[in-house]
């Protein structure tokens, strides 16, 4: 039996072994030092800012080793990031080296970096580390070289989503991936539906991080069964997305493709255009056809936890509004700017979303770029914050932060109900372990060994992610409301919409 068969088997051969590795008395909750044989081995897709930021939780878990890494570009340094010098900063304390890139502007990138950042922290903090981080322009270049690699994190634009995670599942990898499953409705229930097939391959949708705070959803929860706001009507959720430039032409310009950067790569799946850096890096997402949009960029931490407590289903109907950008014709009217490749500056979504195990439905609205709901009745503040949420039902209101945090009954009802708390939902994900795994993470290692299924595994993120794609086409469709059948995966009342709900897939990247 080869390393990898012996981890996934080991949790269930307990009985019938007489010495069990010190990894299977770890996951039964017992402390032992693990082999390094018996480390999962992991390879890393996608190298920007984003994965570089969440780099630290991986390292820090003993149980892992990355031993390879995979980004089309293999290094520069004019990413886009919160900070300029956080994640020079991040690599210099992770690595031990105070002088790590020292003389060299920019915001850093690439596989090469995250290489030699994987590498600097094992050698300065496993003593019996020997080894080294491949390092591939392909991922599937990299699986193909790396014998018995057990899992990949996958942290790429979002287009690259699906295929990654599909060819991942096929060869037999667990896998953690970033919101969100696909940015296409076709590619990301076909990650839905073959993760739900392999129930020997643990998946990890990282949004589900946010479960965090069980305390306020439960809170919420109970005051709406207890009739705190009479009948659940609507819930509005609302951001101060995009925060990053929301480009509403197609550049003209041809910039040459920085050196070390294999533009036909990065594109995958996607059709051919011409290189450009207002495609790459921060602002991918804005594009319909590299991205999601603001929704699906803050929309699975907010509302995830919200469909699993409500037991909500898929969306059956969408419409949307946005914003409008105006320009000059060549002679000098101005005009609307007709744009069906990126997303508005802002949006409103408007969401008919089932119960799953009882008759009826609610509004889900979403609200980005500023927009925001009106104040429900009651409510003592001169305004909205700038994110939140909001629960309205035909008797009062629930207004709280963005995440749900700090829950409080607007109208006449609050002082009856405030007083009815909430149990947490589930165990917090996001403490750490006294070996500095993070919870959520150990969640996940369980089932690499034989535990119970990962809860925030792909198939449990169905119904959000394909209500976020479907809101994604009533945009194309210039805010038309669209009638979905969840169970056909078909929208009934527009035929465009359903050819929008797919790509044209470039060859060689077939699913």
């Amino acid at each position: 039996m080869n390393r990898r068969k012996f981890i996934a088997s080991g949790a269930t051969a307990i009985g019938s072994i007489m010495i069990v590795p010190d990894y299977v008395v770890r996951a039964a909750g017992k402390p032992g030092k693990m082999a390094p044989s018996d480390r999962i081995r992991l390879v890393h897709i996608g190298c920007g800012t984003e994965g570089l930021h969440e780099i630290d939780a991986l390292l820090k878990a003993p149980a892992i080793e990355i031993v390879g890494v995979a980004d089309p570009n293999f290094e520069t340094h004019d990413y886009r990031d919160w900070s300029e010098n956080g994640i020079t900063n991040s690599i210099r304390k992770l690595t031990g080296n105070s002088s790590w890139r020292s003389g060299i502007k920019g915001i850093p990138g690439g596989r090469n970096v995250m290489k030699e950042c994987v590498e600097g922290y094992y050698r300065t903090n496993r003593p019996d580390y020997k080894g080294t981080v491949a390092a591939e322009a392909d991922f599937r270049v990299l699986l193909d070289k790396l014998k018995d690699v057990d899992a990949v994190k996958i942290m790429s634009p979002d287009h690259q989503h699906a295929y990654q995670a599909l060819y991942c599942l096929k060869h037999n990898k667990h896998v953690i991936m970033h919101k969100p499953l696909g940015n296409k409705m076709t590619e990301a229930m076909k990650v839905v539906d073959l993760s739900k097939d392999s129930p020997q391959l643990a998946t990890h949708m990282m949004a589900y991080n946010s479960f965090g705070d069980g305390v306020a959803i439960s809170r919420i929860k109970k005051w709406i069964d207890a009739g705190a706001i009479g009948t659940l009507r609507e819930i509005h959720n609302w951001t101060n997305r995009p925060v990053w430039p929301q480009y509403p032409v197609i550049p003209t310009d041809k910039p040459p493709v920085p050196e070390g950067f294999d533009w036909d790569l990065w594109l995958g799946p996607a059709e051919m255009r011409d290189y450009h850096p207002n495609y790459t890096h921060m602002v991918f997402r804005g594009w319909y056809e590299f991205g999601a949009g603001s929704i699906a960029d803050m929309g699975y931490y907010s509302l995830w936890p919200v469909f699993d407590a409500l037991r909500l289903g898929s969306a059956t109907s969408v419409s949307t509004r946005f914003s409008r950008v105006i320009g000059f014709a060549s002679n000098n009217v101005p005009h609307t700017i007709v744009n069906d490749y990126s997303y508005p500056m802002a949006s409103a979504y408007r969401f008919e979303v089932p119960y799953k195990d009882k008759p009826g439905s609610i509004i889900l609205q979403w609200h980005d770029g500023g927009m925001k709901p009106q104040r429900p009745e009651g409510y003592a503040e001169d305004d909205l914050p700038i994110e939140g949420m909001m629960f309205v039902g035909d008797k009062g209101a629930i207004v709280s932060g963005f995440l749900r945090q700090e829950p409080k009954i607007v109208g006449q009802r609050a002082a009856q109900f405030e007083e009815i708390n909430g149990d947490k939902m589930q165990e917090e994900p996001n403490g750490t372990l006294p070996d500095g795994t993070v919870r959520w993470l150990q969640t996940w290692i369980d089932q690499v060994r034989g535990g119970k299924k990962n809860p925030g595994s792909f198939e449990f993120a169905k119904e959000v992610n394909e209500t976020f794609n479907l809101g994604s086409v009533s945009l194309m469709c210039n805010g038309k409301k669209l009638e979905y059948d969840p169970s056909s995966r078909r929208v009934t009342n527009d035929a465009k919409a359903n050819v929008l709900l797919t790509r044209n897939i470039r060859k060689g990247w077939e699913m």
